[in-house]
């Protein structure tokens, strides 16, 4: 999946453990190149959703605020357009001397659930597969996070991504398990 680029459904059952799905999701290595498409204009909710070392104000960083971006557009269609070609923009930038390698342009969307609600089902879904197919088109990995109660929502997302990875807390500790259409789901690993 890391060499020819994916998506991967991610959900979290609290906080902390969004936190830290996002911060390894997005990658330690320094030249990694991220997206991270939020709701927050929190600076230390950012900076703790960030690898450590990487400050949200560095080059290799784009933030894309899709609350803002919403609230501007005039329709809901307006909107999912804006904020699917603003984020295909900062793939292109990242990508713009086509130098980046397998897996080392990382996206990170992280309230599924809210951008559902502003721009709907349907266009969620469409906005999901033109991000996606940017993201996959350079070799990248793309992200998205979902609230683990959300059963349904989760589902109906699903189909759209090559993995799903559920993430929980407990006793101050992470653990992941992975599902994989082809393979099957793995036990619960340390994250």
């Amino acid at each position: 999946m890391k060499q020819g680029g994916c998506s991967v459904l991610v959900s979290c059952d609290d906080d902390l453990s969004t936190e830290r799905a996002s911060r390894r999701t997005l990658g330690s290595l320094p030249e990694y190149s991220r997206i991270v498409v939020t709701a927050e204009e929190n600076d230390e909710t950012l900076r703790d959703r960030l690898p450590r070392g990487v400050d949200a104000g560095s080059e290799s960083v784009s933030v894309v605020n899709f609350r803002s971006i919403l609230e501007e557009a005039s329709t809901p269609q307006v909107g999912a357009d804006d904020l699917s070609n603003t984020v295909c923009d900062a793939v292109d930038t990242f990508d713009a001397s086509g130098s980046l390698g397998p897996g080392e342009l990382r996206l990170s969307v992280d309230s599924m659930a809210e951008l559902t609600e502003t721009v709907g089902d349907d266009r969620t879904v469409d906005l999901l597969g033109g991000v996606t197919d940017s993201v996959v088109g350079v070799r990248g990995m793309a992200y998205y996070h979902v609230d683990a109660d959300d059963a349904a929502f989760r589902d109906s997302l699903a189909a759209s991504c090559d993995a799903q990875v559920d993430v929980r807390s407990e006793d101050d500790k992470i653990y992941q398990r992975w599902h994989l259409p082809e393979h099957g789901s793995t036990r619960w690993l340390h994250l």
